[in-house]
């Protein structure tokens, strides 16, 4: 019995000194990583200038896809906001007549006639909870980015949000796969930004005056009074009779056709704008000889429906009277002016079909999903947002954030390896500090929305479908001149969750030396 219980004593000892020599190690472990902690801090600090990553240029074309201009006997390129750029002022001027459309057609209250453009409050890629009135960003797993989420202008709560949709994970059934869906609606194109604003304005208007609305009416009225802007042939009238006020000058697009048709490249356009209205866009970007320049041009073609439908046929447009032709179409002529037709018209006409073709737009689906699902050709799109995006990715301010984010995040991963209470202390600071960083980064690109590229770690929905659909991507169509016509697009490596890929060799030196000046005697182990 004393042997048995002397044996049990000695195991509890054995048992307590083992207990008292882990929590002892934990805080070592602990207190080393603290020290860390502050080493690679003020070593970040004191190293501002050294970049996170590789600064980017804000004309470069990037790759999603392998694409080699070597292959591409035609270019194909939508009208606005891919070969005609248009100045901030277009979105002013779509937002004043949408809002007194509004009133004057939809008898909304005299009030909203005051209201003014204000930049900011809309963002491409953004979705519409559309029977909540919710604006909220939405990343590539179809999780709703809490902080993001809206009613008006006012922030709905994380927890309002979690409650009604049972978590942040939206089904594809919720979500749409085309950017929309039964109760789901998304801004893809920057024509958008404008009609979000209002809606927003129109919505904040009514929640302070205590006006009781339904949310849905509201999208489908502000909908419709932008809608009506474009298809009533206002803003082509407008804009058109005022083009240096709305038209953003291309100084290199000329050159850029010319160096196709120059290198034998076939050159079209299909574009949903009257003729008229590309005239005047043309003539002030290209001169009065831009016709010249392009072996097809079809107008009025009403896409995305162009890309589907079948059974529609062409038109030949008469420029001196305004008139459609009646007689069918059996080919076409250079110079000439063609409206309305379909895709596989348009490929039977002119034999020009897959992977010889690269088709340029703004609107990535209704400009290119049909083309690169269905019929095989190249794609690329243009986004004016992302030259404003690079430059503050490439800001010293934003490498400082991401840097130290990133060092944080690896120093939170250490941490999760060691138990107790005073790990679980320093780990609820680390994953606040983490936070606020993240939300400072995100505030840099727009303080309500972030990134249109990303949410804190996932790309949108909006990057998913851009990359799923566009082979390359670039701020300005005009970019590709800086790149010859035998030019071969690669797209980058992407490290793999399962892969660890540093950032730079500067951050990568800066982190193990400073890991082995603190923990030369640590318990730590492995850092390298």
């Amino acid at each position: 019995m004393k042997f048995i219980t002397h044996s049990i004593l000695c195991r509890g000892q054995h048992r307590f000194h083992s207990l008292i020599f882990k929590r002892n190690l934990a805080r070592r472990e602990i207190h080393d990583l603290q020290q860390l902690y502050e080493l690679l801090k003020d070593e970040s600090e004191s190293n501002s200038n050294v970049a996170y990553s590789q600064l980017m240029s804000p004309k470069a074309v990037f790759a999603n896809n392998e694409l080699n201009l070597s292959d591409i006997k035609i270019y194909g390129f939508d009208f606005d906001y891919t070969l005609a750029r248009y100045k901030p002022t277009l979105h002013s001027l779509i937002y004043d007549h949408a809002k007194k459309y509004l009133v004057d057609r939809l008898r909304y209250p005299d009030d909203l006639l005051k209201l003014e453009f204000m930049p900011g409050l809309g963002a491409r890629g953004l979705h519409l909870d559309i029977a909540r009135g919710w604006l909220m960003k939405i990343d590539s797993y179809h999780n709703i980015q809490l902080g993001t989420v809206y009613h008006g202008l006012n922030p709905v709560s994380d927890k309002e949000v979690i409650d009604a949709h049972k978590g942040t994970r939206l089904s594809i059934d919720q979500i749409g796969y085309l950017g929309m869906s039964s109760n789901m609606y998304q801004y893809v194109d920057i024509f958008s930004i404008p009609e979000i604003t209002l809606l927003r304005d129109v919505m904040q208007y009514f929640i302070v005056r205590g006006i009781a609305f339904g949310a849905e009416y509201l999208h489908y009225d502000v909908r419709d009074s932008v809608g009506q802007f474009h298809k009533s042939g206002t803003m082509h009238s407008l804009v058109g009779n005022e083009v240096e006020k709305y038209f953003e000058p291309h100084t290199r697009l000329r050159q850029l056709l010319e160096r196709f048709r120059a290198a034998n490249k076939q050159v079209f356009m299909i574009t949903n704008s009257s003729y008229w209205f590309v005239e005047r866009g043309m003539n002030y970007l290209l001169g009065d000889k831009w016709r010249k320049l392009f072996n097809v041009i079809i107008c009025q073609a009403k896409k995305p429906t162009f890309f589907a439908a079948q059974t529609k046929p062409f038109r030949e447009y008469n420029t001196d009277n305004n008139a459609k032709s009646w007689d069918r179409v059996t080919k076409f002529e250079n110079g000439n002016i063609y409206v309305e037709g379909n895709l596989g018209s348009f490929i039977d006409l002119t034999t020009w079909s897959g992977n010889d073709v690269l088709y340029i737009g703004d609107h990535i689906y209704g400009d290119l999903a049909d083309l690169f699902l269905k019929h095989g050709w190249r794609t690329g799109a243009i986004l004016q947002e992302l030259k404003e995006e690079i430059e503050i990715v490439n800001s010293e301010e934003f490498q400082t954030i991401i840097k130290w984010l990133n060092v944080l995040q690896w120093l939170i991963d250490q941490l999760q390896a060691i138990p107790g209470p005073e790990a679980d202390v320093l780990m609820k600071r680390w994953v606040i500090e983490r936070q606020e960083l993240r939300s400072k980064s995100k505030d840099l690109f727009n303080p309500h929305f972030g990134s249109i590229f990303r949410t804190y770690h996932n790309p949108t929905y909006f990057h998913r479908r851009l990359a799923r659909f566009a082979d390359i991507y670039t701020s300005s169509v005009c970019n590709l001149y800086d790149y010859p016509l035998d030019y071969i697009f690669f797209p980058r490596r992407i490290a793999l969750a399962h892969e660890n890929i540093l950032p730079t060799p500067d951050l990568n030196i800066l982190l193990l030396n400073s890991a082995k000046q603190a923990l030369r005697t640590s318990t730590i182990s492995n850092i390298e």
